[in-house]
């Protein structure tokens, strides 16, 4: 390993992809939707110092990384959170880390790179998404309980408080804003983010 930092992004599937809004998009779209979103953050993590893998256990979602030359992780545990605590325990001689979802539309290189310079300075960067969830979560200490789920965010701050784990939290839109359901997906239209006009002039 010559690389200091380690991404992990959790994709379930391809399958049923973004469900909150498949009474809104169909799935060929929402497959699309979260394909790009997945695309951009990748090009804006991307680094000579950074490892970036899908977790996922999709062979569809596997695939579809070969294509844009992305690596794959197949955790043997089932469950997201089971799942991520395995890629950071596998994964635990970088420098710093980050879990982040697939749905934030709204990360650019300068946001990527203000995230990992943070990471390297904290033990734990953590934002929180609308419904009390975990959109991204690293830093320099690498733990080994992850509690996604429902209110994810205040259960990663309860146990990151009762293990006295040092957390800082980020609240710019552009590292805790989720497509979740149909009024995010409403907001990306209204204030769409240069890679979404891109591939709709395509």
């Amino acid at each position: 390993m010559d690389k200091d930092f380690v991404i992990g992004i959790p994709i379930r599937d391809f399958d049923q992809p973004m469900t909150r809004l498949s009474n809104d998009l169909s799935k060929e779209n929402r497959v699309s939707l979260l394909k790009s979103m997945l695309e951009n953050l990748i090009r804006c993590f991307e680094d000579n110092f950074i490892d970036i893998f899908c977790i996922t256990k999709d062979p569809l979602v596997i695939d579809y990384c070969k294509k844009i030359n992305t690596e794959t992780f197949v955790s043997s545990f089932t469950g997201l959170s089971n799942e991520v605590s395995d890629f950071i325990n596998v994964n635990n001689k970088y420098s710093a880390w980050t879990i982040c979802h697939a749905d934030l539309p709204y990360v650019t290189k300068y946001y990527a790179k203000y995230w990992v310079k943070e990471c390297f300075e904290n033990d734990i960067l953590i934002s929180e998404s609308k419904d009390s969830g975990t959109p991204i979560l690293g830093g320099k200490i690498f733990i080994k309980e992850f509690k996604y789920g429902e209110n994810s965010y205040k259960k990663h701050v309860d146990f990151f408080n009762s293990e006295n784990i040092a957390y800082k939290k980020i609240f710019n839109k552009e590292l805790s804003f989720e497509v979740d359901d149909l009024d995010d997906y409403k907001e990306l239209i209204k204030n769409q983010p240069r890679w979404y006009r891109n591939i709709k002039n395509d």
